[in-house]
């Protein structure tokens, strides 16, 4: 019974600090943004679904092993910060080149072509899986919380549950700021929004190359 009620006290624990990362404002949030109001709900959640996946290489540096990639190369933080910043300082700039705002070619009806739907996806993967915040913090987070070996269902409960709570929290995300109603209510500001969101990417990759380059 201690063992039962001790795994779930860990599992509440690595979840709720969990949601209070996935909920607070970064590149993840950002990038839903931008997409679910210039390209649509379609597109949103796939870029949802990407990050949800990118997850999921982290659960693998906090639960099984692999973060001694981290210890054994800890210039694999800056190579990570490096790319990450590069790619948010990317599309922060294309945004803000922008003549005006990208059309949105998806539809509530799901008219995303299959190469589009792997552009929004793989976006999603890269935006999560390049930075170096998240993997800082998975490693820390299991190191600090979990410790120790767990039982393996205990693992893959926690394997499942993070990538489907973060994908669950994105999606509705995206699905908020692609409703019809409010694009419609945001239509007229929609170039200043998408030169908004394409200056907090922009500084985010900035951002994340001067945390790399200082570590």
């Amino acid at each position: 019974m201690e063992t039962s009620t001790g795994g779930w006290a860990i599992f509440g624990a690595v979840a709720i600090a969990h949601a209070l990362a996935v909920i607070s404002p970064g590149p993840d949030f950002a990038i839903v943004t931008r997409q679910a109001l210039t390209r649509g709900r379609a597109a949103g959640v796939l870029t949802a679904a990407g990050i949800a996946s990118g997850i999921l290489f982290h659960v693998g540096y906090g639960l099984f092993g692999l973060s001694w990639l981290t210890r054994r190369e800890p210039a694999s933080l800056k190579w990570m910060g490096l790319a990450g910043g590069l790619l948010l300082l990317w599309m922060g700039v294309s945004a803000l080149r922008a003549p005006m705002p990208v059309a949105a070619s998806v539809t509530e009806a799901g008219e995303t072509r299959r190469a589009s739907a792997l552009r929004h996806y793989l976006l999603g993967v890269a935006t999560n899986v390049l930075n170096p915040k998240a993997v800082v913090f998975f490693v820390a987070l299991f190191s600090a919380v979990v410790g120790g070996a767990l039982p393996w269902t205990l693992k893959l409960a926690l394997a499942l549950w993070l990538p489907l709570a973060t994908f669950g929290w994105f999606a509705a995300v995206a699905i908020l700021l692609s409703h019809a109603g409010l694009r419609r209510a945001l239509a007229r500001h929609a170039h200043a929004l998408d030169r908004t969101m394409g200056a907090i990417l922009a500084l985010l990759g900035a951002w994340l190359l001067a945390y790399a380059v200082a570590r």
